[in-house]
């Protein structure tokens, strides 16, 4: 529930125009058991908007109250309604802005309304709703708005989402237009088959989805000697400048390079548009490989083959091959073919309408005895093709084509790559691993012998990046009635096989599960416990929830003096580590016993003593939940932006730290970051003369430098670069007003 602030400055009680107010998404057709409903909303004016008390029903339910306190809704800021905000946050890490769980009626898969209104009395229409399923968003992919200008109920204004998380919640809708956009929408070599000595002719397709015409844009052609997907300025072997020529609107055009004489062997090229207006980049480059005096094209972009099936348990379960999307865009399988050796003639044709999403796996099994074998596989990933050929267990050559025919990738493996013992996989060790090349390949270690639909065993053998898991929360004093326990959190986008991860405490060490698999989602808290007593005062851990983990460990034990916590990797590399102290507990209570300590942001340091206090949720601390303290790190360009601002410092775990995020023109500087009240007097400074890299965060908890509460209002907050010579490079300035619950 939003607060409301005491300001003094009339300036904050401007009037609002609600009729700017769109309904912009809805996910009206989740995946089943996993994600929830909810709808987005999106201010389209250049004021802002007060939604107390505004309501909203479908087409055959009672008005819901969205919120009941005073909240603003900036000028192109959006808020998404929904049934369960957890499962919004579980299924889009990082999200960030405004969100509101109300109650809920199930919106129809078929079609449906939403209706909003505001507070008024008279409950005044915003905006209205009748979509129909024949719009798109179906099957975990949200209905998307293209232009929130455009009339709300024309279904040419709407589509289904094509962003790699299905749907764009607080986030530029994928499908709307952007001013200036070019993309590579195709990449193509012919002769389709080349042998050494041809001309190789390198065929690109650009297209304009943007509104405006794109004129003085190039296309750089790449040959990359290290097939690696990576682009060095070394390898550029052509540079087309499209200038005076424009490409308009909805228009495309293509271009041609051709290279004479080529050479035998595996060959890559890249190409990439380059456009200074571009609005969207992550469309300019397309990777391709081909093999010349090979068997013809190899496509990096699309579905790979990831692992192979070649030699199960006979009776017990049946031969298959699993497929991986390496890109960012959901690819549908309809009219993708397969072969092995004995049908490269005449490919078996994939007739089922299948979406893989971006970054996900498919299995093609030629029998549901695959799903006998394997409980941890994800049948809604599964696709049977029951005249999937057979395949040979000493050698044989597996192939994949896509929609226009042309082969996406080809593995020709052997019983000497690894998967020949009457049980285990053949895995690929990693989706940029060459498929012709053995070392990519090997036998699959995984605790069920395979990994379908699941991210492959040779994977979580290598190392991980910080930050994957992060230490969130750790009570060492807890009453008496409950046990110590640590919690970490995973913020990535990444579903992480923690198997043979170790917690550390002091000298101690202690395995995270004595399990062959224990996957951490995106989104997903884990809780390490001594003991069951947890439960007593956490009653709703006994609840199962998708959001969090529990795992028990009796011998945990954690220092009331303050101790190092790690979390370390099969491979023994330093994932997280916080050395806690109880120095860090809010010197207001009086009392610490039974409060945890909880990090404030955990994009922030690990050990930096303001990203952690004490939580102020009525049990005492958060386990498998948000902390009481969070605060949303909002992203912005500006050079300096504060959030939330304002921000209550009242102890109440609402809004009670504000972030300050700084983007700097110098790569290295000494920072100083001051704060002065109204009158311009100094009361704060948070950093004199530290070294700082280009972009950083700063936590402020009102205080004044003696540690005693600001009080109420605006106050000026300072930034100073400095070079290491002393001369003031650039100077920054912002406002942050510090407010109170009436």
């Amino acid at each position: 529930m939003g607060k409301n602030f005491i300001f003094c400055f009339l300036f904050l009680l401007a009037f609002s125009v609600n009729s700017q107010v769109v309904i912009n998404e809805v996910m009206y057709s989740p995946t089943p058991n996993t994600e929830k409903e909810w709808f987005e909303i999106y201010n389209s004016g250049s004021s802002y908007v007060n939604i107390m008390q505004w309501k909203w029903k479908d087409a055959s339910s009672n008005y819901k109250t969205i919120t009941t306190g005073s909240t603003i809704l900036g000028a192109y800021q959006y808020a998404v309604i929904c049934d369960d905000s957890a499962s919004v946050r579980q299924f889009h890490p990082g999200f960030s802005g405004l969100i509101f769980q109300t109650s809920w009626t199930a919106l129809n898969n078929d079609e449906d309304a939403i209706i909003l209104v505001d507070g008024s009395q008279n409950s005044y229409l915003i905006d209205s709703l009748h979509y129909h399923s024949s719009w798109g968003g179906t099957s975990g992919y949200s209905l998307e708005r293209k232009n929130p200008a455009g009339l709300t109920n024309n279904p040419l204004n709407w589509g289904t989402s094509v962003d790699f998380q299905k749907s764009t919640p607080n986030r530029l809708n994928s499908v709307t237009p952007k001013l200036y956009d070019l993309y590579l929408s195709s990449f193509k070599f012919t002769p389709q088959a080349p042998k050494a000595g041809d001309t190789l002719n390198l065929n690109f397709q650009i297209k304009n989805p943007g509104i405006n015409p794109a004129g003085n844009f190039f296309l750089n052609i790449f040959r990359n000697a290290n097939l690696d997907s990576v682009i060095r300025p070394s390898d550029l072997i052509h540079a087309q400048n499209f200038s005076p020529f424009v490409l308009n609107p909805n228009d495309s055009m293509t271009y041609s390079y051709s290279i004479t004489g080529i050479d035998s062997g595996l060959k890559q090229f890249i190409g990439k548009i380059v456009y200074a207006a571009d609005l969207d980049t992550t469309n300019n480059l397309l990777v391709k490989n081909v093999r010349v005096n090979g068997n013809g094209i190899i496509i990096s972009n699309g579905l790979i083959i990831n692992e192979i099936m070649y030699h199960p348990q006979s009776s017990l379960e049946c031969e298959w091959v699993e497929l991986y999307n390496n890109t960012g865009s959901p690819i549908n399988l309809n009219n993708w073919k397969i072969s092995d050796s004995s049908t490269q003639s005449n490919p078996i044709i994939i007739l089922t309408d299948k979406i893989i999403g971006a970054y996900d796996y498919i299995v093609i099994s030629k029998n549901r005895t695959i799903l006998n074998a394997h409980r941890l596989i994800d049948s809604n990933k599964v696709v049977y093709l029951s005249n999937l050929p057979a395949l040979n267990d000493d050698k044989d050559v597996v192939t994949i084509y896509n929609n226009a025919g042309e082969i996406n990738d080809r593995v020709s493996y052997k019983s000497s790559w690894g998967g020949n013992n009457a049980r285990s996989s053949l895995e690929r060790k990693s989706p940029n691993g060459l498929p012709g090349d053995s070392a990519s390949w090997g036998t699959s270690i995984d605790c069920e012998y395979s990994s379908p639909t699941r991210v492959n065993s040779f994977s979580n053998l290598a190392p991980y990046l910080r930050k994957d898991i992060i230490i969130n929360e750790i009570m060492y004093d807890p009453l008496s009635v409950s046990c110590e326990w640590i919690e970490f959190y995973n913020p990535t986008y990444k579903f992480l096989n923690v198997s043979g991860w170790r917690l550390n405490v002091s000298s101690n060490f202690y395995n995270l599960s004595d399990t062959c698999n224990l996957v951490i989602n995106p989104g997903q808290y884990l809780v390490v416990a001594f003991d069951t007593s947890l439960y007593n005062r956490f009653t709703n851990l006994r609840n199962p929830d998708q959001s969090r983990k529990l795992i028990f460990n009796h011998s945990l034990n954690l220092s009331n003096e303050g101790a190092m916590v790690r979390i370390l990797d099969a491979l023994n590399n330093v994932i997280d580590s916080v050395y806690y102290s109880p120095n860090w507990h809010n010197g207001n209570l009086p009392d610490t016993k039974g409060y945890s300590l909880e990090r404030i942001n955990p994009q922030l340091n690990s050990n930096d003593r303001s990203n952690w206090n004490s939580s102020t949720a009525l049990l005492g601390g958060t386990p498998g939940t948000r902390n009481s303290i969070f605060i949303e790190n909002t992203a912005s360009t500006n050079s300096i932006s504060v959030s939330p601002n304002p921000f209550s410092p009242d102890g109440d775990g609402f809004e009670d730290f504000a972030i300050i995020k700084y983007k700097l023109k110098p790569a290295i500087s000494q920072l100083r970051v001051k704060v002065y009240d109204v009158k311009g007097r100094l009361v704060r400074t948070l950093l004199n003369n530290q070294l700082s890299g280009s972009e950083g965060q700063i936590i402020f908890d009102g205080k004044n430098d003696s540690g005693e509460k600001l009080r109420i209002g605006i106050y000026i907050l300072f930034i100073e670069a400095i070079n290491d010579i002393g001369g003031t490079i650039e100077q920054n300035k912002a406002t942050v007003v510090i407010a109170a619950k009436l």
